[in-house]
């Protein structure tokens, strides 16, 4: 299937074609841009409304090379001399940090094959011309036919302290652009919420003006040497609250709570298993199969990939392949469908031919939006399968610098970490994403055991397991448990552990799991030595060790 075309953008009536890497003006006269600033306009443009740092376009436009930030200022230069924004209304610098391209409201819900219109004086007309093409576009926004989008409204400063008002502005920026990480939605920008603070209208006509399905605001109060902050969200048709949380704390650094804050925010409402997915998902129940969407189809799929068992994710499989059929270019349901693939193996599927059409679906995500954090941690993880790790890393590393506070990143990452020589690394990856949301989902209980395994934080990884069922396990799982109890002197426990996991698996050996071609070394020495301990078949039959390029052979086998 053909990827679906690249955007086309429309600023300040200059028309950016990412297909073609063109620029022209009003009368459709060519622009010249150089090909770095051009790179990195297109960039800011996949990544509008959210701050794009420095690194982040170093490392996009000259990866691999040594430049300075003067690189970076000449492009910029260029790109606003050639869009007429010599007032920065369009691109906007934000001080020692980096850039935010701000597009109007209808470019939050534009379709890549939709051009989009820049900011300018005339704001307000096209919100109101945003919100009736939008309404048109999703329906009804309680029960949204595809992407949700989402306003953070100004959060209120009660007391009107010059500090706290501050803090207040700071938070919701902070909050827009964590949100605007996730790919599964569409974020309003601040200029155009901006409007609504002191609002006295309804989130019902909110909601309808700027054309969104949901609503974020809050408050703050400075009172007594502490800080009160509440956050909620509101189905922007009916008002209905989905979530809230509050939080009282000493006001002494107003900058890590807020930070810490806006983390927690954006971690609960967004990500596969946050709030605003969970509320489309709740929509799709409601239609008949016959009437849904591939964004519903995609959200339907990830809520049976969820539950990790073989007949839930075979049937994630066909709607997440049903998803990507009728929109072949939804680039998160490629990368969910390189999860579901990929976990397909430990429920005793085709190794190979599972493993290479999660490769196929990790490619095909980031090509198709090389701007989502996840699809670059799925190709990671894909590389890792084929054990090229320096090329995992590198995707990795791209993941978190682009989303470094986001749960699924943080998660995948801790999978990996001991593969990268960085076991401690990745339990204190799991600590931090169980920090940030702290109701994960069952995928994350495997991904968290297997990383306080490797890190030889034992308990914690059958704590973890102890959440879960048999049939989530898998066969690592089943691996790790025995493994576990027995390094923790449960030798009894380790022994009847071990039973179950060959009835699961009988042909679970030392030999045969070590051989995993992603399994460093040192991963390597602590699963044989844990597996000793708690009784596994030591050697594999030669037609289990056939597949591997490179078997791992134990001496007491190799003697016999």
């Amino acid at each position: 299937m053909d990827p679906s075309p690249l955007p086309t953008f429309t600023i300040n009536g200059f028309v950016a074609d990412l297909g073609s890497e063109t620029l022209h003006d009003r009368n459709g006269n060519a622009l010249a841009l150089r090909p770095q600033a051009f790179m990195v306009l297109r960039h800011l443009l996949l990544n509008s409304g959210r701050l794009v740092t420095k690194d982040e376009l170093i490392e996009t436009v000259w990866p691999a090379t040594a430049v300075t930030d003067d690189s970076i200022v000449q492009c910029i230069h260029e790109i606003r001399r050639a869009l007429n924004d010599d007032a920065h209304v369009v691109l906007k610098t934000v001080p020692r940090r980096g850039y935010r391209l701000v597009l109007p409201t209808n470019a939050a819900i534009g379709s890549p094959r939709r051009s989009l219109v820049a900011a300018s004086f005339f704001g307000v007309l096209m919100i109101i011309a945003g919100a009736a093409a939008s309404w048109w576009l999703l329906g009804s926004p309680s029960t949204p036919i595809g992407k949700p989008v989402v306003a953070v409204l100004p959060f209120d400063n009660y007391g009107d302290s010059e500090a706290t008002g501050r803090l207040a502005d700071g938070l919701t920026e902070d909050i827009i652009t964590d949100l605007a990480r996730f790919p599964e939605f569409q974020v309003i920008a601040r200029d155009s919420t901006q409007i609504y603070a002191g609002r006295s209208i309804t989130s019902a006509e909110i909601g309808k003006a700027l054309g969104v399905s949901f609503l974020v605001e809050g408050s703050i109060q400075r009172q007594a040497g502490r800080l009160r902050i509440t956050a909620q969200l509101l189905d922007a048709a009916t008002g209905k609250h989905l979530w809230s949380d509050r939080w009282d704390r000493p006001h002494e650094d107003l900058f890590a709570i807020q930070t810490e804050i806006s983390e927690q925010v954006s971690n609960r409402l967004g990500g596969g298993n946050g709030v605003i997915e969970e509320a489309g998902r709740i929509a799709a129940h409601r239609k008949p199969p016959s009437d849904l969407t591939a964004y519903e189809l995609y959200l339907l799929g990830t809520e049976k990939l969820a539950k990790i068992n073989r007949a839930d994710v075979e049937e994630a499989i066909k709607l997440l392949k049903r998803a990507v059929e009728l929109d072949p270019g939804l680039a998160r349901a490629w990368v969910e469908l390189y999860h579901a693939y990929g976990v397909m193996p430990s429920f005793g599927a085709d190794f190979e031919a599972n493993f290479r059409l999660a490769a196929e679906a990790a490619e095909r995500a980031v090509m198709l939006d090389p701007s989502d954090a996840e699809a670059h941690a799925v190709l990671g993880f894909s590389f890792g399968d084929r054990n090229d790790l320096a090329r995992a890393k590198m995707e990795f590393d791209t993941a978190l610098r682009m989303a470094p506070n986001q749960f699924e990143i943080l998660t995948f990452y801790a999978f990996l970490a001991s593969s990268f020589g960085e076991p401690q690394r990745g339990a204190e990856m799991a600590d931090r994403a169980i920090r940030l949301n702290p109701n994960y989902p069952m995928a994350s209980r495997r991904i968290f055991a297997a990383a306080y395994f490797m890190a030889g934080r034992y308990e914690d990884a059958l704590l973890m397991q102890k959440q879960m069922g048999q049939e989530n396990y898998g066969r690592r799982m089943w691996v790790y448990r025995p493994a576990a109890l027995a390094a923790t002197g449960r030798t009894a426990e380790a022994k009847t552990a071990l039973a179950e996991a060959l009835k699961w698996f009988p042909d679970l050996t030392i030999e045969g799991f070590v051989s995993l071609p992603d399994t460093i070394e040192d991963d390597r020495r602590r699963l044989i030595e844990t597996m000793r301990l708690a009784g596994f078949p030591p050697c594999a039959k030669p037609e289990a060790l056939a597949r591997f390029e490179k078997p791992v052979r134990l001496p007491e086998c190799v003697e016999r």
